[in-house]
């Protein structure tokens, strides 16, 4: 019996120390972490201002069902549209990821198009505090109306990248 408590005792002590430092370790350094998520939203685009907001949500690595919200400025070119600003993305837990992006998108607005946005986090709350990587979505865009200078489209696509938290 007094073995038994023993061999039991020692496989908790080995079971410890394997688990608590070494987990912790990886998440306070930083682990690159493949990501991949959907996203499903609009874009609201001022063609007179140039002023960009996007608000999207969807299903991913690391942050389980998610809320996004972009805002920036666009400047709409003969060769298309072209933009930058801040992203806060809010994990399922309530934790937030945030970073700047930029976007492109060839053509003139108001037709369907595919827009590349390439995001970089910067950090974030809860797990995110330091979190870095960079991350590329790819989303198909389709003009919904069109009033007051405002162009509002809808969005759906899917993000790839790399995430270190």
């Amino acid at each position: 019996m007094f073995k038994r408590k023993l061999m039991m005792l020692a496989g908790l002590a080995v079971a410890v120390v394997a688990l608590g430092p070494a987990s912790a370790s990886a998440n306070a350094g930083g682990t690159d972490r493949p990501f991949m998520g959907t996203v499903s939203g609009t874009v609201s685009l001022n063609v007179l201002t140039g002023a960009m907001t996007a608000h999207g949500e969807g299903v991913a690595t690391h942050l389980g069902e998610y809320t996004a919200g972009l805002e920036g400025t666009a400047t709409i070119t003969p060769t298309g549209v072209f933009g930058s600003g801040t992203q806060t993305t809010v994990a399922a837990n309530g934790d937030e990821l945030t970073g700047t992006y930029t976007l492109a998108t060839p053509g003139a607005p108001g037709v369907a198009h595919t827009t590349t946005i390439v995001t970089t986090a910067t950090g974030g709350t809860g797990r995110f505090s330091d979190a870095s990587g960079t991350l590329t979505s790819v989303v198909e865009v389709s003009p919904i109306s069109f009033g007051g200078g405002v162009l509002v489209n809808s969005a759906e696509g899917t993000t790839t990248g790399q995430i270190s938290y």
